[in-house]
């Protein structure tokens, strides 16, 4: 059967949950916080900087975010998701979405995601996936430093 509401974002809600601690009980209680396609469309350091600050110390933050791509090395390794994409539309019967959903163009590009992320969250493991966004997690330091 196909999930009626299948987009490149609701792949990544796997990694997103995978990411949540053992023990969390609720998402976005401080224990965890996460955002799904949501930086971009807000000032990226604001944003990142603000879900940082809900993130409870010995929290973690998880995000899953879009790039630009401006390198040929970009373009490149976005083309690999292609193949990817289109197989994963088909088995879940295409790529949808509520009707109307607003949509962002993003506006900053991998490099400079990566040198954020790194300079925002100290220690965060950010990835790129093939679908054209990243995943970031991050474990926001205990207070005290331990």
């Amino acid at each position: 059967m196909t999930d009626p509401y299948w987009n490149h974002n609701v792949h990544h809600h796997r990694a997103v949950l995978a990411a949540a601690p053992d023990g969390c009980r609720t998402a976005l209680a401080y224990d965890f916080v996460s955002a799904v396609a949501v930086v971009h469309h807000a000032p990226f350091e604001q944003a990142v900087t603000r879900l940082a600050r809900l993130t409870a110390p010995g929290g973690r933050l998880a995000i899953v975010g879009m790039a630009a791509n401006r390198t040929v090395l970009d373009w490149l390794i976005s083309a690999c998701g292609v193949p990817v994409s289109l197989l994963y539309a088909r088995r879940n019967g295409g790529k949808r979405g509520p009707a109307g959903m607003p949509m962002e163009d993003v506006h900053m590009a991998w490099a400079e995601i990566g040198r954020a992320l790194h300079r925002l969250l100290p220690g965060c493991d950010v990835r790129r996936t093939l679908l054209w966004r990243y995943v970031v997690v991050w474990d926001k330091p205990r207070e005290g430093g331990s």
